[in-house]
C-alpha cells in the first residue's frame, strides 16, 4: 500500500513538473547569510518577475520622474551599492512621482524610491542609506521569500510560469498579482534589522559615512509620529520601531570596518543632494506642497 501511495505521488508529481505547474524545491546558499534555505524559483524567474512587474508597478506610484538628471543621480548612487552588494543581479534604480514616502525592491533588482520620500531627506548619504537598505533586501532575497509567506509557495511558482506564458492576458494577470503583493508586502523584524545591517556596510564600501543609516530611520522614525494619512503607507510595509535607530547605531559603533566614521561629520555631497532635491521640487507639481 505505501509503495502504491509513494508511485502515485511520484506520478502527480511528475505530471505537474510538465504542465509546468510545480518546481520542485532545492536549495541554495543565501549570499548575505551564507545559509542553506529552500529556493522555490530560480534566479532566472526572480528576475523575469521582477521585470514584467516593473512597468505596472511605477505606474502605479505616478510613473518615473520625466527628468533625466535626476534619474541619473539616483541611478548613480544606487549603482555604487549595487557594485559592493553580496549578489550580482540586474539592478536598476527609478525615482517615481509618487508623493507618498516610500521605497521599494522587486524581486530581481528593481528598485523604486518615491519622490515624496527623497524630498525630506537633506543630504546624499541618506539618500544611500535608503538605496543600500533595498539593495540589502535583495541580496538576501527578502522581497522572494517574504511574497512566497504571504501568496503561498505554489502561488508564487505559478505567477513565474505565467510570467513566461505565451498567453499575454496571463502574463499581464501574473504581473499585476506581484504588484498588489508588493504594495502590501510586509518585511519581518529581522529582515528589516538585516537589511539595516547590511545596508549600513554597502555604503561604507561605497565611500558613503553609514551613519546616514541612522539618519534615515531618524527621519522615518519622525513620520511615523507625525499620525498624517500620508504615512500610512510607508509603515504598511515599512515597519518601523524606534529599537532600529539603536541596533543599526550600535552596530556601526562596535563594527571595525565601519568604527573610524562619526555621526557627526558633514556630509561632502550634501551640496549636490540639496541641489537635486530642489530640482525635484520644481519638476514634481504638488510635492512641496505635500511636505507642509
Amino acid at each position: 500500500m505505501i509503495i502504491r501511495q509513494k508511485t502515485i505521488i511520484m506520478t502527480m508529481v511528475l505530471s505537474l513538473v510538465v504542465s509546468g505547474l510545480f518546481l520542485a524545491p532545492g536549495c541554495a546558499t543565501n549570499p548575505i547569510t551564507g545559509k542553506r534555505e529552500l529556493s522555490l524559483i530560480s534566479e532566472e524567474d526572480e528576475i523575469r518577475i521582477g521585470t514584467e512587474a516593473a512597468p505596472q508597478f511605477e505606474k502605479e506610484f505616478g510613473g518615473a520622474v520625466p527628468d533625466a538628471t535626476l534619474q541619473n543621480y539616483v541611478k548613480r548612487v544606487g549603482a555604487s551599492l549595487a557594485e559592493v552588494s553580496h549578489r550580482e543581479m540586474p539592478y536598476e534604480y527609478t525615482l517615481v512621482a509618487s508623493e507618498i514616502p516610500n521605497a521599494f525592491a522587486l524581486p530581481g533588482g528593481k528598485i523604486f524610491l518615491t519622490s515624496g520620500l527623497m524630498a525630506r531627506m537633506t543630504n546624499e548619504r541618506q539618500l544611500a542609506a535608503v538605496l543600500g537598505h533595498e539593495t540589502a533586501h535583495v541580496s538576501a532575497k527578502h522581497n522572494v521569500k517574504g511574497m512566497q509567506r504571504q501568496m503561498g509557495a505554489q502561488v508564487l511558482v505559478a505567477i513565474a510560469q505565467k510570467i513566461v506564458s505565451p498567453d499575454s492576458a496571463a502574463a499581464a494577470g501574473a504581473a499585476a498579482q506581484v504588484v498588489t503583493g508588493m504594495a502590501s508586502l510586509k518585511y519581518s523584524r529581522n529582515d528589516e534589522y538585516e537589511a539595516d545591517h547590511y545596508g549600513a556596510i554597502y555604503m561604507e564600501r561605497a565611500g558613503y559615512n553609514p551613519w546616514g543609516m541612522v539618519e534615515l530611520q531618524d527621519i522615518l522614525l519622525k513620520m511615523s509620529g507625525d499620525g498624517g494619512g500620508t504615512f500610512t503607507e510607508m509603515f504598511q510595509t515599512h515597519p518601523l520601531p524606534a529599537n532600529r535607530i539603536v541596533k543599526v547605531g550600535e552596530f556601526i559603533e562596535s563594527d571595525s570596518r565601519l568604527e573610524e566614521y562619526s555621526k557627526n561629520s558633514p556630509d561632502r555631497n550634501a551640496g549636490v543632494f540639496l541641489s537635486m532635491r530642489a530640482r525635484l521640487l520644481r519638476v514634481v507639481p504638488g510635492l512641496k506642497a505635500s511636505l507642509k
